[in-house]
Formats: structure tokens, C-alpha cells, sequence
């Protein structure tokens, strides 16, 4: 009789507990449809990213939807460095280079000439392409009133590491972090980005210039972008750079500038394919 007991009762406990899982599930299910069904609605919504995207939501209630799929898009869910991969560099100019896609030490970009000294400081060195768009983007400017010059281009592999390194002394590992990459890792080494200020202006006073001004609202004619824009370092993983430009060309420049993306943002969306 009490084997008999024992039996009724463990074999109702377990009807019990798998009908507790079975309830436990389907809410489970139900509230991952429900969330699905919030990001779906979304623009720039990835369905290889839902997972990524509920998982945040649960720990970052505070964040808005549409900064989360942002964030999981451009993999800032994800420590900087931590899950990295060579850059696609059959991209072209539309290669994307930062904190999780790097360039080999050994990469430098071919068709490479010297800026003419009259539009850039010392021996800057770009691709042909960028340097006629930069020309072009130059000379408009004057007929505007505004002047601005490059005060740096191309960067090697090892031109990064001392600099890195040069910093990492001046300013210590966490604000570095936040103002230059790590060699490898920077679009200098890929001859698509440039460095523009205006003569006699410190970096730090260059986004109150009309030069500035003029480049944030017409650079994308000419197929530049701002790389590092103000309000989207949780993005970038860089501090606001008012006078770092990007060259991905004409048309892809103008589809980042009307949505107001980042780079990062606009590749993982319409690029990384």
C-alpha cells in the first residue's frame, strides 16, 4: 500500500511539474513574441540579431528600442576588441574599419599619391580617388568663403603604434581608448580617411569654425562623411571628431547623411552581406 502511495504521489508531482514547465514555456514563448513583434516594427531591425537584441532589452530596460537595435547592429553589445575579424577589404571604399574589424599589419592601400602641398600640411599621402574628391570638395569651399587644409591622411601600421603608444603615456589607457585606435584598427591605415582643420585653428576649436560648418553640411556632395559625429561615441567607440572624414563615395555618403547614421550603423544594415 505505501509503495502504492509513494507511486500516486510521484507521478502526480511530476504531471504538476510538467505542467508548471509547460506554462513556464509557453509565457516565455508568448513574451519573446510580443518583444519579437516591438523590434520587428522598427527600421534597421536584422532578424540574425532578435536574440541579441531581447537579451539587451532585458538587462538595458532603460534604453530605447531603437537604440538597441543601433547598438546590436554595429556589435556595441559587445566589449570593444572582443569579438574582431579581418576587414572586408573586397568592400572597397566602403571597407569598414574599427573597434571589432581590423586590417593585417602588413595591409597598405595601393594607387597611393602625395597631396599637393597646397592643400594639405607636409607629406600627406591619400588614395588618387579621395584626393581628387577632397580637390574638388576644396575648391567649392572657396568659392564660399571657406578654407580648411588636410593635416593628416594615410597612416601605416607602425605610424599607429607609436602614436597609440605616445598616448597611452600622455593620457593613460581609458581616455585613449577613446580618442585613437589601436594599430590595426584605425581607417587611417586604409587611405580613406582624412584629417581636415582650418589654418591657425587648435582641434579643440574647429567645431565652432564656419568650416566646419560648411564640411558637416556638404562634405556628403563630394562623398565624405563625419566619421566620429557628435552624440554617437556609444556607437563609434570614439569621442566626437569634428574633423575626421570618411570617403565612401558619392552615393553611399548621401544615404548616410539623409538617414543620420553612422558608418558602423549603415554597414551593418545596407552593407555587411
Amino acid at each position: 500500500m505505501k509503495k502504492k502511495i509513494f507511486l500516486a504521489t510521484t507521478f502526480f508531482l511530476i504531471i504538476v511539474s510538467l505542467f508548471t514547465y509547460y506554462k513556464s514555456t509557453l509565457k516565455i514563448k508568448e513574451t519573446f513574441k510580443e518583444q519579437e513583434n516591438i523590434f520587428l516594427k522598427k527600421q534597421y531591425y536584422l532578424p540574425q540579431n532578435l536574440d541579441r537584441y531581447i537579451h539587451y532589452y532585458s538587462t538595458h530596460p532603460e534604453v530605447s528600442i531603437e537604440d538597441i537595435i543601433a547598438i546590436v547592429n554595429v556589435n556595441k553589445d559587445k566589449r570593444p576588441y572582443q569579438d574582431i575579424k579581418k576587414a572586408n577589404i573586397n568592400k572597397g571604399i566602403l571597407t569598414l574599419i574599427n573597434k571589432y574589424n581590423y586590417l593585417d599589419e602588413n595591409y597598405a592601400p595601393k594607387d597611393m599619391i602625395i597631396i599637393d602641398p597646397a592643400y594639405a600640411y607636409a607629406q600627406k599621402q591619400t588614395l588618387k580617388e579621395v584626393n581628387e574628391a577632397f580637390i574638388n570638395m576644396y575648391n567649392d569651399a572657396l568659392k564660399d568663403g571657406i578654407s580648411f587644409y588636410v593635416v593628416s591622411a594615410y597612416r601605416s601600421y607602425n605610424y599607429q603604434k607609436q602614436l597609440y603608444a605616445k598616448y597611452l603615456i600622455n593620457y593613460g589607457e581609458i581616455y585613449t581608448e577613446d580618442i585613437s585606435a589601436r594599430p590595426g584598427y584605425s581607417e587611417h591605415q586604409s587611405g580613406l580617411a582624412l584629417d581636415i582643420l582650418s589654418e591657425k585653428v587648435p582641434m579643440a576649436k574647429f567645431q565652432i569654425t564656419k568650416a566646419y560648418k560648411w564640411l558637416k553640411k556638404n562634405s556628403y556632395k563630394y562623398g565624405f562623411i563625419l566619421r566620429y559625429p557628435e552624440g554617437k561615441s556609444y556607437l563609434t567607440c570614439y569621442n566626437f571628431e569634428p574633423w575626421h572624414y570618411r570617403y565612401i563615395g558619392v552615393k553611399d555618403a548621401q544615404k548616410v547623411y539623409e538617414e543620420n547614421l553612422t558608418f558602423d550603423e549603415y554597414y551593418a544594415y545596407y552593407l555587411d552581406n
